[in-house]
C-alpha cells in the first residue's frame, strides 16, 4: 500500500461513495418508511378513537335504558303495594259480607224452625 498511489486513492474513494451512497439510499427511506408507520399509527389512532366513540355511545344508551327501566320498576313496586293493600281491603270486605251472610242465613234458618 502506497500513500501516494492515486490508483489506490481513487478505489478507496470510489468505494467510500459507493459506501455513502448507500447510506444515503437508505437514510432517504427512512422518512418514506417512517411516514408509512406514522400514517398507520393515525390509522389505527383513527381506528380506536371510532371505537371509542361507538363504546361510549352505547354505554350511554344501555345506561339511560337501565335508568328508565328502574324508575319503572319502582313504579310497578308501587303499583304493587296498592293493589296488595286493595286486595287485602277487598278480602277484609268479603270475609266480612261472607260472616254477614252466614248470620243471615242463620237467622232465616232460626225463622223457618218456629
Amino acid at each position: 500500500m502506497n500513500l501516494f498511489d492515486v490508483q489506490y486513492w481513487n478505489e478507496r474513494s470510489s468505494m467510500v461513495r459507493g459506501g455513502w451512497l448507500a447510506v444515503a439510499l437508505l437514510l432517504a427511506g427512512v422518512p418514506v418508511a417512517q411516514a408509512k408507520d406514522v400514517s398507520a399509527q393515525q390509522a389505527g389512532l383513527n381506528y380506536a378513537l371510532q371505537n371509542l366513540d361507538k363504546a361510549e355511545a352505547e354505554y350511554k344508551a344501555d345506561s339511560k335504558r337501565a335508568s328508565e327501566t328502574e324508575k319503572v320498576i319502582e313504579q310497578k313496586k308501587k303499583q304493587l303495594a296498592e293493589e296488595q293493600k286493595k286486595a287485602e281491603q277487598s278480602r277484609l270486605n268479603y270475609l266480612a259480607a261472607k260472616d254477614k251472610a252466614a248470620k243471615a242465613q242463620e237467622v232465616l234458618d232460626r225463622a223457618w224452625k218456629e
